[in-house]
């Protein structure tokens, strides 16, 4: 098979991007603005009035660093790159270069279904290019390093639906019953993940 694309610039060119995005989630909360400099309390008010878009910064800065983690395992077991695991991981890059967008709009009206659903679907949408990519990679096993166990990474790939779009998709869910158990489902899922890093 032909090597088309060289493993080393592909993960770099990865690298620089997550480094974008994660840098512009900050970008979204604004110093606010009050009429009286010197009222404590206005201040304190307006700093207040930021405190759900602090909390949509924290579970988004820590999902891309646990997408980053995870992009990093996985072109770890790759021996080579063709021209559908470089696709596959565009499309990765796509939606999480989006996820910016998203926060900000939750973090704005965190009461809003709209923005939960907003929020939650464009996470599964980077969790099932995740996903379809490692399912590529299953129907072309000769592109997987010859330590990798087969049996596993497939086992992994399902894995990954689990707590990838369908967990997501249950965030939207129960964001119905109150905006605060999304708010917990998307907050859980790189917590997770952060903590079965640690075990490992």
């Amino acid at each position: 098979m032909k090597n088309i694309f060289s493993k080393s610039r592909v993960e770099t060119f990865s690298d620089g991007i997550f480094a974008i995005i994660i840098t512009l989630l900050v970008l979204e909360i604004k110093v606010p603005h009050i009429e009286e400099h010197t009222s404590t309390s206005e201040l304190v008010a307006a700093l207040a009035a930021l405190f759900p878009k602090f909390i949509g910064w924290i579970i988004s800065f820590f999902t891309i660093a646990v997408i980053w983690v995870n992009h990093h395992k996985l072109f770890k077991q790759f021996r080579q790159l063709d021209s559908g695991i470089f696709w596959w991981n565009a499309v990765l890059l796509l939606w999480t270069s989006f996820i910016p967008f998203p926060t900000a709009v939750l973090g704005d009206y965190p009461g809003n279904f709209v923005s939960i659903v907003l929020y939650g679907v464009v996470m599964a949408l980077m969790a099932v290019s995740f996903t379809l990519m490692r399912w590529y990679v299953v129907g072309k096993k000769e592109l997987l390093e010859e330590t990798v166990d087969f049996k596993a990474f497939r086992t992994g790939t399902w894995f990954s639906l689990l707590f990838g779009p369908v967990m997501y998709l249950t965030g939207i869910v129960l964001g119905l019953i109150h905006p605060y158990l999304a708010f917990a489902v998307y907050l859980g899922i790189p917590v997770y993940f952060i903590f079965s890093e640690n075990k490992n």
